[in-house]
């Protein structure tokens, strides 16, 4: 495939926002990376862990299944706050904290430098781009983009999509990370580097730490079926939460799917492209805010990733007015229910005979 490839030259609007968000942190003397905020609730985050694993453990069956329950809800608020800042380098201003907090997703079931391509590199820079992003490749299961195939099935998927979301971390886990780490690509675009022998040795141990930790070691304390019935049900909040966490930024009816032209161009620079394909939710929800690693800012997220997402709330404040008046204004439903409402009418649309959605698609060519 030709690889896509934003508008050369200037780039007017990212140069404005990227000076408004200089100027407020150098005026407040903040640093951009996390501060006592983010490491209190890192700390707070890490004790739920620990004790839920505890749980698992130790409180007597079947009670301790609410222990793989609560174990479930940790790992994920641990990947929402802790990983995922450090994956960006954005926890700390500290290089080698940035790197500790970025491997607990090696602890958590994936791989920090899988994580690293499909994420950093893919997913932040050709948001919701068909065979780039992979977030929207469901494997032909689910018909995210309108550029995208439909199949007799996706008329239902509005109602599917939910019961199947609970899998999307064992799938994940033990299926995407493998397929990637064989092919060197992520969706149809190689791996921008080759995995180091360290890389290589990093993966291969995490993946046996994960067998060891959450299989091997209860093995010892409880009952195989406990084991296994435990074991699915922790996944299965963590894939949840993470589905649709994920989901309501980006396969929402607000959101747009910009496709480059045959020879790879894409029509907008890449801060507009961003705001095109990303919407926030619930940003006035204190809660969510602090247990989703304020990812339900996106767009702020998503136009500066190596800020803290202790930030999102000033960076929302800060720029919702310029952007309004440059004509690009942030894209925001107003609570939780209203983004879950917004991403179930988006794939009843798409599994719809009757499509229409390519006219908000935003094809380029």
């Amino acid at each position: 495939m030709t690889s896509p490839q934003f508008p050369p030259g200037q780039r007017p609007v990212y140069q404005q926002l990227s000076a408004l968000v200089q100027q407020h942190f150098s005026t407040h003397q903040q640093p951009r990376s996390g501060d006592a905020r983010l490491f209190r609730k890192a700390l707070v985050i890490i004790s739920l862990y620990c004790a839920s694993y505890a749980a698992l453990l130790l409180v007597p069956e079947p009670l301790n299944l609410l222990g793989w329950l609560a174990h479930g809800i940790a790992t994920a608020l641990l990947g929402f706050n802790v990983m995922h800042d450090g994956a960006h380098e954005s926890f700390s201003r500290t290089g080698r904290l940035n790197r500790l907090a970025a491997l607990s997703f090696n602890l958590i079931g994936s791989n920090r430098f899988y994580w690293a391509q499909k994420h950093n590199r893919n997913h932040h820079t050709f948001t919701n781009v068909d065979d780039v992003d992979e977030d929207i490749d469901a494997l032909g299961l689910f018909r995210m983009s309108p550029h995208q195939p439909r199949y007799w099935f996706h008329r239902f998927q509005h109602w599917y999509v939910w019961l199947l979301y609970p899998l999307t971390s064992l799938f994940w886990f033990f299926v995407l990370d493998y397929k990637a780490w064989f092919s060197r690509t992520i969706g149809k675009r190689p791996f921008s580097k080759i995995p180091t022998l360290a890389d290589q040795a990093e993966f291969w141990f995490s993946k046996v730490l994960y067998l060891l930790i959450y299989l091997i070691v209860p093995l010892q304390f409880l009952r195989g079926t406990e084991v296994l019935t435990g074991f699915l049900l922790m996944h299965a909040a963590l894939g949840f939460l993470f589905a649709v966490v994920f989901q309501l930024a980006h396969v929402v009816d607000k959101a747009e799917f910009p496709q480059p032209t045959a020879n790879g161009a894409m029509a907008d620079e890449w801060a507009v492209h961003q705001l095109r394909t990303t919407v926030d939710f619930a940003t006035n929800s204190r809660f969510l805010t602090w247990a989703l690693g304020g990812l339900n800012f996106q767009a702020e997220h998503h136009l500066f990733p190596r800020v803290s997402h202790v930030h999102y709330p000033q960076l929302h404040q800060l720029l919702q007015q310029p952007l309004q008046q440059l004509g690009y204004p942030l894209r925001s439903y107003p609570t939780l229910w209203a983004a879950l409402a917004g991403h179930y009418r988006h794939l009843r649309a798409l599994g719809r005979p009757d499509d229409t959605t390519l006219v908000k698609a935003g094809l380029a060519g």
